[in-house]
């Protein structure tokens, strides 16, 4: 697997699972690959680029691909998930507002299983209608709601989406225990990229879209983060 070393920003092996945070192109998109090592099962998610190198990373784990997870069905995270059903003959699951015929749906709270472990599906909207969170062991995927310091884009560049509901969503996932960790859509970590993942905890206590009191303060933040981030010296 050609650089790879630069491409896996964050692994996890031990003799039960595996967890690869990756970085294939894109707008510093991350993908994500679960694994089950006791059964060799293994799902891929957001798979927006380069279905190849999924493949070659599962390989040298001993890991199919038998699941292709979306949490929301922008190119960027999905572009290359219908090569990768082709070359591993997996089946794909997104959220059912997300409309993708060829996904079978995912609903609120469904667990998937992988292998002997399992995936808990979480509906999320905001960034999108669809959009689902995926928790596995111990580590919550957070796809385009929530980035290490930052939150999804909603409004007119991104159809379907609801402040309102994105709010709804940050609320639902930070009440969730503290130690777990993050892991996002997008690298947009200050200016860098030294934080490739978090923890609940954590953002609720540095993430400026967090420490929002209220809706009203946190469309406030959103109509203003130009502005802010140039104050704060953020990328």
């Amino acid at each position: 697997m050609a650089n790879a070393a630069l491409e896996i920003r964050y692994e996890y092996c031990d003799d039960k699972i595996c967890f690869l945070q990756m970085q294939f192109g894109g707008d510093r998109n991350f993908c994500y690959l679960l694994g089950d090592l006791s059964t060799g099962s293994a799902a891929a998610v957001d798979p927006g680029f380069f279905a190849e190198k999924f493949v070659d990373a599962a390989s040298v784990r001993n890991l199919k691909i038998e699941k292709v997870l979306i949490t929301h069905a922008h190119s960027d995270h999905m572009g290359e998930a219908g090569r990768l059903l082709q070359m591993t003959g997996a089946l794909m699951y997104a959220g059912p507002k997300e409309n993708l015929p060829e996904a079978l749906s995912l609903g609120d709270g469904e667990e998937l299983r992988l292998g002997k472990k399992s995936i808990l599906s979480l509906h999320t909207p905001g960034h999108s209608p669809g959009h689902l969170c995926f928790l596995f062991e111990k580590r919550l995927l957070t796809g385009d709601l929530l980035f290490c310091g930052k939150v999804g884009g909603t409004g007119a560049y991104f159809p379907g989406s609801s402040v309102s509901e994105e709010w709804e969503s940050l609320k639902r996932i930070t009440s969730l225990p503290g130690e777990l960790l993050v892991f996002p859509g997008h690298d947009y970590y200050g200016s860098t990229g030294e934080m490739s993942y978090s923890a609940i905890e954590y953002e609720k206590q540095h993430n400026p879209f967090l420490l929002c009191k209220n809706l009203d303060e946190f469309i406030h933040l959103k109509n203003n983060w130009e502005a802010y981030k140039v104050s704060h010296g953020i990328r």
